[in-house]
This record gives structure tokens, C-alpha cells and sequence, in this order.
């Protein structure tokens, strides 16, 4: 999507077809999605984007995909990203503590469930997503080995605190127009809502979340090696677009469940650009 300053109409809409899938059920041969939940065939027509919301498995995605796909996640500090789920998923309950607080006591204390939340979330959350067993979490050995084998499926791994810099290099990586990759951050928290660790309970945390650690230091280093010369100039040019942006515009983004064709009933999503003036 161009956008452009001197666009004449006043509302914008663009569609993308896309998958957003909670897993793939090898047995039916079906996805099961996190919004309507269809079973559909695995020949189904090609999407522009396909969204895994569960652990990674490359085989199964490329099932869906074609063979000319690119693979791309995206990766945040483990402990900010720990610290934000347990709050966004309300884990005080499961975990059996009143607050963040008295879960770094009980993890200082190793009184922590090693199970997991709804089976899915909790400790090593991005390697376990991306398919690390968790009799591993603790073996370097079989970390270093698994950094490798993300390595080799992963077209571009984007990290969180570099986020323009990664929208950069997959705009080159993807060859579209710097103007197609502009955003608004949407439901962010705001500084006084998030818990602010001390520096040894940082430290406590990086020590639980050793997997995850190694994990994104790698890539993280990986990408600051490539933010130099052009591309920090293509970040300086593209901060000031999306300025823009966010002054001028207001996005909304919400899934048209049912669309006219029933072809493309399996999620589009309208995209509205409303400018403010």
C-alpha cells in the first residue's frame, strides 16, 4: 500500500487475504483458526500471508505456502517479554501469586510450576514457540543447535527493540516501496503499567529463561550487524514518513468475517486509513 500525502479521497481500504492459523491437523488434513474455526481443504488456493499463532513447524507450513515463501519472525528481550505476557495473560492465578512481584520471590525461592499455562505459555516462550523442547531448555549444547536449525528456517528474524530497523531490512529484503511498510503502534502500555526490575532481578530471570536468551541474543547481534551505513540513513527517511503517518492518520484493522465471496470467507482483513483533516 503507497501512501501518499496528497491523496484525494478521504478513507483508503485495501484488502489482504490471509491464513490465521492456530495448528495444523495433519489426520483431517484441515487449519484450525483462532477466529471461526472452518476446517478447509490443504490444496485451499494461495493466501498472500499465512499467520502461525502456535509452535512452529516449518514441514506443516509448507503445506500451505508455496515453494518460493519467506519466512520471516520476529523476536522481543525475554524478560520484557515474560514480564508483559504474565500480565497480558493475568497468570497470577495459575502461578498462584497476587503479583509480579511475588512471582520473582517464588522463582528466587524455586517454588515455580514448570507446566504450562493453557498448555502453551510460560517459561522460554519463544524457543518453545519456535519448537525447542523443553528438556532442553537447560542444555547449551542443544540450544546452540537448535539457534542453528532457526537460523536455516528463518528467511529474516526482526527484533522488537529494533523494530524500525527490521521493518527496513525486510522492506529490502521483500523489494516494496519504504512508503507499503509504514504502521501505528496499537495497545501499547504505558510506562507506569509495566514492573520495573531491579537489576538482579533481571539477572534471576535470565537465568530461568536461559534458552530464550541465548536465543535472541544471536539474532540480535546478527541483525546489529547489518543496521550500518545505508540502512540506518533508509531508518532516519523512514521515522520521519511514519511521523507523518501518525499524526495525519488513524488505523483501524479488524477481520471481515463475511465476506461477499465465500472463496475468501477465511479472513480478510480491511485495513481503514482515515485522515484527520
Amino acid at each position: 500500500m503507497l501512501l501518499k500525502t496528497n491523496i484525494p479521497t478521504k478513507l483508503v481500504k485495501r484488502r489482504i487475504s490471509y491464513f490465521y492459523g492456530e495448528y495444523f491437523d495433519l489426520k483431517t488434513k484441515s487449519i484450525a483458526f483462532a477466529t471461526l474455526k472452518p476446517s478447509i481443504p490443504v490444496n485451499v488456493s494461495k493466501f498472500n500471508v499465512f499467520i502461525e499463532d502456535e509452535r512452529w513447524n516449518l514441514t506443516n507450513v509448507k503445506k500451505i505456502l508455496g515453494k518460493d515463501s519467506l519466512y520471516i519472525t520476529i523476536m522481543r528481550n525475554p524478560v520484557d517479554q515474560f514480564e508483559s505476557m504474565f500480565h497480558f495473560m493475568d497468570m497470577r492465578e495459575f502461578y498462584n501469586v497476587s503479583s509480579f512481584k511475588e512471582f520473582i520471590q517464588n522463582l528466587k525461592k524455586d517454588k515455580i510450576r514448570s507446566d504450562r499455562f493453557k498448555e502453551l505459555f510460560g517459561r522460554n516462550q519463544i524457543s518453545y514457540t519456535l519448537g525447542l523442547d523443553e528438556e532442553s531448555f537447560d542444555n547449551e549444547t542443544a540450544i546452540n543447535a537448535f539457534i542453528n536449525k532457526v537460523d536455516d528456517s528463518f528467511d529474516f528474524v526482526m527484533i522488537t527493540e529494533y523494530f524500525d530497523e527490521s521493518i527496513i531490512l525486510l522492506n529490502n529484503l521483500l523489494g516494496t516501496h519504504i512508503g507499503q511498510m509504514l504502521y501505528v503502534p496499537k495497545l501499547e502500555r504505558q510506562k507506569d503499567m509495566k514492573y520495573k526490575l531491579s537489576t538482579n532481578q533481571k539477572i534471576l530471570l535470565e537465568r530461568w529463561l536461559k534458552a530464550d536468551v541465548m536465543l535472541y541474543s544471536a539474532f540480535r547481534r546478527k541483525l546489529e550487524q547489518r543496521v550500518v551505513g545505508r540502512v540506518i540513513q533508509q531508518t532516519k527517511i523512514f521515522r520521519g514518513l511514519n511521523n507523518q503517518l501518525h499524526r495525519f492518520c488513524k488505523v483501524s484493522v479488524r477481520p471481515e468475517l463475511e465476506p461477499k465471496d465465500p472463496k475468501k470467507r477465511f479472513g480478510i482483513f480491511k485495513i481503514e486509513l482515515k485522515r484527520s483533516f
